[in-house]
């Protein structure tokens, strides 16, 4: 029964002046499903793997065949062998599934609210070539990521990844946000370091301390627990500006010889994967004697959202430099200034600078300076309340 599946059935007629010597042979070469005779002619029907063979025989008896009738899906099947047009629809119908299912549709932007950030950043990433109908595995992820953070100031942290035809972008904006959910904890206000209070505003929450009080590191300034005569109590997050004033020290050296490993050029290689198996692409050509720290990013090859066994895989081989600067005094010492410089600027923004002390110190080494700040600024920082 499945070889009839396989290769179908013909029914053959035979005559000729020897037939029954000839249906010996047909049956000893062949597989013979019914055979009769009527009208001195036989009537053969055997598989259609036969037919050449019987063919052969009736030639070599002197006998003449005939084809009646062929059945089985083999032979119409075999209608369309020559039907070069649908080889070629069904080939470029399969490409055309492909390459569909690895085209962008549509960009997904996390981790921002900010519709001008957003517009800002699909218009980097269209100068870099991913926009709606990118092919994605001609995507390089790693370097998409870098050139958002190089050139936008207001990403401080991208990545990007796919999940069929849609790549997300995943960022990290610059903007602080206030964690709506933080602000329902009920909390006191506490101080996060030894000082003396010159001015508070409150605005929620009850005043522990007086103006020219010295407080000590942890102690209260203000209470979230509002006890109302005895009657009840109440919890709040308490809200509150306490700015105190304080002594701090900084250092700052700088020695006349000074090695730093820096990051160089940024090249890029690939391979096409096939589950374990990698095939280098034609890329950038690395330095033999160079050193480099690499990270990788597989993007697969998806039909239909199905992740197929094959994939691109991107490295990023970043240059480590080893960069050797000497000083002299002066050179170093204004080095110092300038990170002395940079520090007030940046860390101490926030921060009133009532007087400073600068010591300088030139070390067989290199130079140190030992400065020590008066300062005025915020010093209180929320302490939940945990209630039984």
């Amino acid at each position: 029964m499945i070889d009839r599946l396989l290769f179908g059935e013909v029914s053959i007629k035979i005559e000729g002046f020897s037939v029954s010597t000839l249906i010996d042979k047909i049956r000893k070469a062949c597989k013979v499903i019914s055979l009769y005779m009527k009208n001195d002619a036989v009537y053969l029907t055997t598989l259609g793997i036969h037919e050449k063979r019987i063919k052969e025989l009736c030639e070599k008896s002197d006998c003449v065949c005939e084809i009646l009738k062929r059945r089985g899906v083999i032979y119409k099947i075999s209608r369309y062998f020559r039907r070069f047009g649908i080889y070629f629809g069904a080939a470029a119908a399969a490409v055309l599934i492909v390459y569909l299912s690895n085209t962008v549709v549509k960009i997904d932007i996390r981790g921002t609210s900010d519709e001008a950030l957003k517009s800002e950043i699909r218009a980097i990433l269209s100068e870099q070539g991913l926009h709606a109908g990118a092919y994605i595995p001609s995507l390089n992820f790693l370097k998409l990521g870098s050139v958002l953070f190089e050139q936008s100031d207001k990403v401080a942290w991208a990545s990007l990844g796919r999940s069929g035809s849609v790549v997300y972008v995943n960022v990290t904006d610059t903007t602080d946000k206030t964690d709506s959910e933080n602000m329902r904890i009920p909390c006191n206000i506490v101080s996060d370091r030894d000082a003396v209070i010159v001015d508070a505003k409150v605005m929620v929450g009850r005043l522990e301390v007086l103006l020219g009080d010295a407080v000590s590191k942890g102690q209260m300034l203000v209470s979230g627990v509002i006890d109302h005569t005895g009657v009840s109590t109440k919890y709040f997050h308490s809200y509150a500006h306490i700015i105190g004033r304080y002594e701090e020290s900084a250092e700052f050296r700088q020695d006349y010889t000074e090695e730093k490993t820096i990051g160089g050029e940024k090249l890029y290689r690939r391979a096409f994967c096939f589950f374990e198996l990698e095939i280098p692409l034609p890329g950038a050509i690395l330095d033999k004697n160079a050193s480099y720290s690499v990270k990788s990013q597989i993007t697969p090859v998806k039909l239909f959202g199905l992740t197929l066994p094959f994939s691109i895989k991107t490295y990023e081989y970043s240059e480590l430099r080893t960069d050797v600067k000497r000083y002299s005094t002066a050179e170093a010492l204004a080095e110092v200034y300038r990170r002395l410089d940079s520090y007030e600027r940046n860390i101490l923004a926030d921060k009133k600078i009532v007087s400073r002390d600068i010591t300088e110190i030139k070390a067989e080494e290199g130079v140190i300076l030992e400065v020590k700040y008066v300062l005025e600024g915020e010093i209180g920082k929320p302490s939940e309340i945990f209630i039984k």
